[in-house]
């Protein structure tokens, strides 16, 4: 009998038989399992029992190969399994991992396009310094469109009157539309003077 050569031949890298041997009189019984612990499936652990085989040395001699089969057939099915296990996790991560650089993209450029929005707002109400520093800060934004940001910088020059022979055109930039977090919005600049008003 060829048992251990059998088992190399028929056992996946990494797989795992647990053996269990037990003399009662002049018989044998042995227990055989595919070792389940790796496996996530519960349906497959509640449905995978061991094989008992039962008999004298001689039996086992002529006929355990025979009886090794089922077994071992079975930790082939278990292997396949947690190898499916394995490639759903991973294509859930990366599937993961895509909707997040996703999503942090069309972050960015909506990102983008708010600062370019908010640039030309203020080259339209004159606030031509406003708008180049707005403009500033979407060009250091990853996902930036250099193309845009250079019609926006000639669309800012061309409203201020800039190397034109006319003379520039007064800016009204008052430092409140520029995207900086650090300063209050107008809405906050009113509420106080409205406050002070209040207490005069």
């Amino acid at each position: 009998m060829e048992f251990f050569k059998t088992m190399f031949q028929s056992l996946h890298d990494g797989e795992q038989v647990n053996i269990t041997i037990c003399r009662t009189g002049q018989e044998l019984t042995m227990s055989l399992v595919t070792d389940l612990t790796s496996l996530k499936d519960k349906g497959v652990k509640d449905n995978i029992k061991p094989l008992v085989l039962s008999g004298t040395p001689d039996d086992f001699e002529a006929n355990f190969e025979d009886a090794l089969k089922p077994v071992l057939k079975e930790s082939s099915f278990v292997s396949n399994v947690k190898e499916y296990e394995e490639s759903v996790e991973k294509a859930k991560a990366e599937s993961d991992m895509e909707k997040k650089k996703k999503a942090e993209e069309k972050s960015q450029k909506d990102e983008f396009k708010k600062l370019v929005d908010l640039a030309r707002k203020n080259n339209e109400a004159h606030k031509f310094k406003d708008a180049k520093k707005v403009l500033v800060k979407a060009a250091a934004l990853p996902m930036a469109e250099k193309s845009v940001i250079k019609k926006v910088e000639q669309e800012i020059d061309q409203t201020s009157g800039f190397g034109s022979m006319f003379g520039a055109v007064e800016d009204l930039s008052d430092g409140k539309d520029t995207a900086d977090t650090s300063k209050p919005n107008p809405s906050e600049d009113s509420e106080e003077t409205e406050d002070e008003e209040t207490e005069d």
